[in-house]
């Protein structure tokens, strides 16, 4: 990296691994700084303090503000720095995360770029971005399949442990249309319960798996 495009990156992430990881790449990549930390808090603490010209964040960052709103109070503080959202999730809705990115932010799944030529390759192209172009938005098919908004938030719900009347007053439906929501679901993530089988076990399952989560948080 050429010295005079950036100096000083910000890495927000709760897992202390992998903030270890990102900032040796950091490093190699040719920033002079690399600053990290491990909440919203302390990450917009520090871009207050110093000037930035990346920041890479985690999308889920435990209870409080998530990625993409850290992301916004990142590009308010400072407009020029060039933001990555990186996660396990393959599309923010599964955290309930709905707002769209800031400008000129990308959204990262994690599992596409284990290799780090390719997080490095992504970056390099995100510092070259102008920062008000509006980048596209995070992937709305799901390992190929098309889920609406309303079905997201319903298998994140069941995940979660809600029950239909529960679901129903969180969606504003009613327990027949989550019933009815439940069933569209299990087609369209092309589960086939068998004999015995507990349909939102199945959900629950595939919802962890699409979100890399190892346990399922309640929002």
């Amino acid at each position: 990296m050429n010295q005079t495009q950036a100096t000083r990156a910000l890495i927000v992430d709760d897992d202390d691994f992998l903030r270890v990881l990102l900032a040796r790449t950091l490093r190699d990549f040719g920033f002079d700084e690399v600053l990290d930390c491990d909440n919203a808090a302390d990450g917009m603490r520090t871009a207050r303090q110093v000037p930035l010209n990346l920041a890479v964040l985690d999308l889920d960052l435990g209870a409080g503000p998530n990625g993409i709103d850290l992301a916004h109070g990142l590009r308010k503080a400072q407009p020029k720095i060039a933001i990555a959202v990186l996660s396990t999730y393959r599309d923010p809705r599964l955290l309930g995360a709905n707002r769209e990115l800031p400008t000129g932010a990308i959204y990262l799944s994690k599992r596409d770029v284990q290799d780090l030529d390719l997080l490095e390759e992504q970056l390099r192209t995100l510092l070259d971005w102008p920062r008000d172009a509006r980048p596209a938005p995070p992937e709305t098919r799901i390992d190929g399949r098309k889920l609406s908004d309303n079905q997201i938030a319903v298998m994140r719900l069941v995940a979660e442990g809600y029950s239909n009347a529960e679901i129903a007053k969180r969606r504003h439906l009613t327990p027949p249309a989550v019933e009815k929501a439940i069933s569209r679901l299990v087609k369209q993530l092309g589960i086939d319960p068998g004999e015995g089988d507990n349909v939102r076990i199945l959900i629950t399952q595939e919802f962890m798996r699409l979100s890399g989560s190892s346990e399922v948080r309640r929002s």
